[in-house]
């Protein structure tokens, strides 16, 4: 297989699949037969990087280390070939490297360094904001650290020396006095109307207030979201960087945090059915009809999709067989009880396409009302399982 094959699968692993050990082990057998390679040196970097925010077997100073060693291999590589775009991009991943272990100055060299070799990407005015912000963050904490330690004269100097130590240490880019029990990792999980998309992240460490969350959309493409806060008791930053499958105005529509998740709700530009939630997938959506409008199915179905539309009845538990792709929803839908509870999910049932619609109804009586989902392509292939609630167990009467 040509290398350049390889290369595109360990990238799309990486992050398309977000597999980052996967990753990992594919650009180990890369450097195997090419130990220059510098696209592979470069991402088998961001690999340890990943690895090492988001488990905890690999956060340790040995990960960070082997990371940054592959980046200095991989410059002076760039560099003895004189590959000025290879050199923009690694100096970019330094850029990331220190800015991630919240060594901002460094971080700042090497983004201008990037910039000077003509780097050039639709989230760099993104990270530039985000990185002046914690720039002007950090100063301002310097000057107040300075200013509470001014030594008055009848105040002992050699206590105020010590009072600075654990200040020193709080802001050290180290990372290693997080608790790693407090890391966020998190989930993301998306729903959709006919006007907008709904994210939830969930996460054990939301932050203490909506006011304490970022959230970017770049300018430049209007698809590339960037979502960040300070996680409460560690100082360390949560981020969720996405690049959306289609675009969405520039301002959030809104934004709540809850006890265990953050839900972001953002406008769409044109009204289209998401098939994902992210990736590169206009073609594939531009043609379908607005969502909520009586057209059958999709015309971006699948043809696997259409090929088994044959084999849509299903067995469960009750003695008729139902035929969820011939269900008539618009009589369903008429049938809403207005004064239900459930108002949330009749709003989003009423926007919904009829696939989803299908979706939701199907997955939901198949599952004993354990579970609900709005992707029919997913849920078409067979039937779904009860999923009761963690720590109960189903009952087959």
């Amino acid at each position: 297989m040509p290398v350049e094959k390889d290369l595109k699968i360990a990238y799309k692993t990486l992050y398309d699949d977000k597999e980052s050990l996967k990753a990992l082990h594919l650009y180990d057998e890369i450097l195997k037969n090419s130990p220059t390679n510098l696209t592979a040196l470069i991402f088998k970097a961001a690999c340890l990087e990943k690895l090492y925010f988001g488990y905890s077997d690999w956060h340790n100073n040995v990960t960070m280390e082997n990371a940054k060693g592959l980046l200095d291999k991989a410059l002076i590589t760039a560099e003895g070939r004189g590959d000025r775009s290879k050199i923009a991009l690694v100096n970019f991943r330094y850029f990331v490297h220190f800015f991630n272990n919240k060594n901002y100055e460094q971080a700042r060299s090497y983004f201008e360094k990037a910039k000077k070799f003509g780097y050039a990407d639709d989230t760099l005015t993104l990270w530039e904001n985000r990185l002046q912000t914690k720039l002007n963050k950090m100063n301002k904490k310097q000057k107040d650290t300075i200013t509470k330690n001014t030594v008055s004269p009848v105040e002992n100097t050699e206590d105020k020396i010590d009072d600075l130590i654990p200040h020193v240490a709080a802001v050290s880019p180290s990372g290693n006095e997080i608790d790693l029990q407090d890391l966020p990792g998190f989930r993301v999980d998306w729903y959709q109307s006919s006007t907008s998309v709904t994210i939830s992240l969930f996460t054990a460490n939301p932050p203490e207030c909506k006011d304490k969350v970022k959230v970017e959309i770049s300018p430049n493409d209007k698809r590339t979201l960037s979502v960040s806060y300070e996680v409460p008791k560690t100082g360390s930053e949560f981020q969720y960087n996405v690049k959306l499958s289609q675009e969405v105005h520039l301002q959030p529509a809104s934004l709540n945090v809850f006890s265990r998740k953050l839900e972001i709700t953002l406008n769409k530009v044109d009204k289209v059915q998401w098939k994902n939630l992210e990736g590169d997938t206009v073609k594939e959506v531009s043609n379908s009809p607005e969502i909520g409008k009586n057209s059958g199915h999709s015309a971006c179905t699948s043809a696997a999709e259409e090929s088994s539309k044959e084999k849509l009845s299903y067995p469960s538990s009750s003695k008729k067989r139902i035929d969820w792709s011939k269900l008539d929803i618009d009589e369903e839908a008429g049938q809403e009880d207005a004064g239900s509870p459930d108002a949330f999910f009749q709003k989003l049932y009423a926007g919904a396409d009829p696939d989803t619609k299908r979706a939701m109804m199907k997955s939901f009586v198949e599952s004993n009302g354990t579970s609900l989902s709005t992707d029919w392509e997913d849920v078409s292939k067979g039937t779904v399982k009860t999923s009761p609630p963690e720590g109960m167990e189903p009952k087959h009467w």
